[in-house]
C-alpha cells in the first residue's frame, strides 16, 4: 500500500487537479485543443509562448467564459513595483493564479495587488539540475534552495509553490498543508529523464508527495488520442482522491 499521508486534502474538484499546458504558438492552435480536449480539462496553463503571440487576454475571457479555469504562467520578475501593476491588471482578466520569480520584497508588495487570484512563486525550475543552480551562485544542494525560496515566498504571503514533485513531500513537512503546491515535469515512467525537464515525477508519485494539482504537457499533447490520455489522467486522479 503506498503511503498516502501526504494526499491532499484541500476541498478542490478531482477534475481540476489536473492542469493542461496549452503550450501553443497562436490562438487558433489554443482553440483546436480546447475543443479536442472538451471536457477532458477544466483548466489550463498559459505560458509566455502564447503570450507572446498577442492574443493572451482574449484567449483567458474564452476559458473563462467556458467554465475552464487559467492558470497565467507568466513568471513575473521584475523590480516590486512594476510586477505589483503587472498582477493587478492580470488580477482583471479573470485568471486563476499567475506566477512569480522573485525574492520577498517583491512578494510583499504584489500580494496587495492580487485580488481573487491566486499567487504561486516559482522555487527551482524544474529544467534545472545541481549544475544549473551552481552556476546562479547557489554552492548547496539544490533542495536546500528550494526549501530556502518557498520559506521566504509563504512568509511574504504568497499562496502557493510550484515545485517539482522531488521536492514536494520535503515542502509539505516543512510549510504543512497549507500552501497550494503545483508540479510540472509530469511524465510517464518510461518517459522520465527523457527531454529537457531534469527532476520529473509520474501523476501518482507527484500526488502521493503533496502536490495539489499537477501541471501535463507533452504527455497528453503526443498522445496519439489526446482527449483518451487525458481521461486516462482523469481517472487516476479520482482513483487516488476517491
Amino acid at each position: 500500500m503506498s503511503d498516502r499521508s501526504l494526499l491532499s486534502t484541500k476541498p478542490i474538484a478531482p477534475r481540476d487537479r489536473l492542469i493542461f499546458a496549452l503550450d501553443v504558438p497562436t490562438i487558433e492552435e489554443g482553440r483546436e485543443w480546447v475543443e479536442r480536449l472538451g471536457d477532458a480539462v477544466t483548466f489550463y496553463k498559459l505560458g509566455l509562448e502564447f503570450c507572446m503571440g498577442g492574443r493572451y487576454f482574449e484567449l483567458i475571457e474564452e476559458l473563462v467564459a467556458r467554465g475552464k479555469k487559467v492558470f497565467a504562467d507568466l513568471k513575473f520578475s521584475d523590480v516590486p513595483a512594476t510586477v505589483r501593476g503587472a498582477v493587478a491588471n492580470l488580477a482583471r482578466s479573470g485568471a486563476t493564479c499567475c506566477t512569480l520569480h522573485g525574492t520577498s520584497c517583491v512578494y510583499r508588495e504584489v500580494v496587495k495587488a492580487r485580488g481573487a487570484m491566486k499567487l504561486l512563486a516559482v522555487t527551482v525550475l524544474t529544467s534545472c539540475g545541481p549544475e544549473d543552480v551552481e552556476e546562479m551562485g547557489w554552492s548547496g544542494p539544490l533542495e536546500e534552495l528550494v526549501s530556502m525560496r518557498a520559506r521566504k515566498a509563504i512568509e511574504a504571503g504568497i499562496d502557493g509553490l510550484i515545485c517539482s514533485g522531488q521536492e514536494a513531500a520535503r515542502l509539505r513537512s516543512e510549510l504543512g498543508p497549507a500552501p497550494l503546491i503545483i508540479t510540472p515535469g509530469i511524465r510517464a515512467a518510461s518517459e522520465k529523464g527523457s527531454d529537457d525537464q531534469k527532476r520529473t515525477m509520474t501523476l501518482e508519485e507527484a500526488f502521493l508527495a503533496g502536490a495539489d494539482h499537477i501541471v501535463v504537457g507533452r504527455p497528453i499533447r503526443k498522445a496519439a488520442d489526446p482527449h483518451a490520455a487525458a481521461e486516462a489522467m482523469q481517472a487516476q486522479i479520482a482513483a487516488l482522491f476517491a
